[in-house]
């Protein structure tokens, strides 16, 4: 059997009850879970974290326009 490092990039969508960006990536990263199951021939010994990246940061922090009074 051959040991081997494979990097695997996900991509998650998500619809959060939480309005700062970081409360959202900090809980899935220290709450949630992704899982690679084994197979027939490979047998998953570990999964981690090592990145996560938001794509439309000019977004993070979106709130509505105020009509001038």
């Amino acid at each position: 059997m051959k040991y081997e490092t494979v990097f695997i990039m996900v991509r998650v969508a998500v619809h959060a009850d939480h309005s700062q960006l970081s409360d959202i990536v900090n809980e899935l990263e220290t709450q949630s879970k992704l899982t690679l199951t084994d197979t027939a021939n490979i047998n998953v010994l570990e999964t981690e974290i090592l990145l996560s990246r938001v794509r439309n940061v000019k977004n993070i922090h979106h709130t509505p326009k105020h009509e001038p009074l």
